[in-house]
């Protein structure tokens, strides 16, 4: 019986999760997505690719959001990468897929290139999950 109430006192949070908790596993109907592609002008442009996804989706409570790029080739290249202005984000979270950022001078410089991306796929997370947002709709 206490073992049964212990049980239920720890995976109670888990389940009952809202998507702005702390405990909630996100899931892929929760993702909120815009496909981005560079403009021939753009030249602030923090991607090595031109073109891909910008998503949104909640982590432990807060709006995280990501770029994916994926190649339709027939090797299915694809890769993705936090998008933040945190340093310790862009710097810990995206060990080893740094190559889906263009070179810059220093994280400084890469802050100030996502930051607008950042802000555009924040605005993703106040679309209802699973939302797919056109190009040029937010």
């Amino acid at each position: 019986m206490v073992m049964s109430a212990v049980t239920l006192a720890v995976a109670a949070p888990l389940v009952l999760a809202g998507e702005r908790s702390y405990f909630h596993l996100p899931s892929e109907g929760d993702f909120r997505m815009q496909p981005i592609e560079r403009a021939d002008n753009e030249r602030e442009w923090p991607f090595t690719v031109d073109k891909g996804y910008l998503s949104c989706v909640y982590v432990t409570g807060k709006p995280t959001v990501y770029f994916t790029f994926r190649e339709d080739a027939d090797d299915g290249a694809a890769g993705t990468v936090v998008v933040s202005t945190d340093p310790l984000q862009l710097a810990f979270v995206n060990i080893g897929r740094q190559g889906l950022f263009a070179p810059t001078s220093g994280l400084a410089e890469l802050i100030e290139k996502v930051a607008p991306f950042e802000s555009l796929g924040r605005r993703l997370c106040d679309q209802p999950r699973g939302t797919v947002v056109r190009p040029g709709e937010l």
